[in-house]
């Protein structure tokens, strides 16, 4: 039977990284996309099809989830803590850092990576505590973003 270290590194497929500092491994990594939203003209006289213009070009947020651990988990703290303190202090130089997400695969092979620009937190939820169940305490991360193209 694998030891609880050996199971959370079999669930760690995506490293992220902001501005150099490293948020761990993470389980799980949704909105990586990108929409185009073209805008359909209908051209008069033209009816054999429409004419599509480029349009506002939109990213949704990123969230990663992961369980909690006793590494990667203060070190996303500490970075949240110094982003609300660089909000408080009005002290921000105006934009946001640079996000690194890479993909592993099962032999923590490097697959993929992004290049999220001005990339800031939008929320973190930690788990659920309730002591009269089994479940993973699971910690979500959302970061919002200008984009990965």
């Amino acid at each position: 039977m694998l030891n609880p270290a050996a199971m959370l590194g079999l669930m760690t497929r995506f490293r992220v990284v902001v501005d150099g500092v490293d948020l761990g491994g993470w389980a799980r990594c949704s909105g990586l996309s990108v929409d185009f939203k073209p805008e359909v003209w209908f051209e008069g006289g033209n009816y054999q099809h429409p004419t599509y213009l480029p349009g506002q070009i939109e990213y949704p947020p990123i969230t990663l989830q992961r369980a909690m651990n006793a590494q990667d988990t203060p070190r996303v703290q500490a970075w949240l803590s110094s982003r609300a303190q660089s909000w408080v202090n009005a002290d921000s130089s105006g934009g946001g850092g640079t996000a690194q997400i890479t993909l592993y695969d099962a032999n923590a092979h490097k697959v993929a990576s992004w290049s999220l620009r001005n990339v800031y937190p939008s929320k973190w939820d930690g788990p659920e505590l309730d002591a009269r169940t089994l479940g993973v305490a699971i910690e979500s991360l959302q970061l919002v973003h200008e984009g990965f193209l």
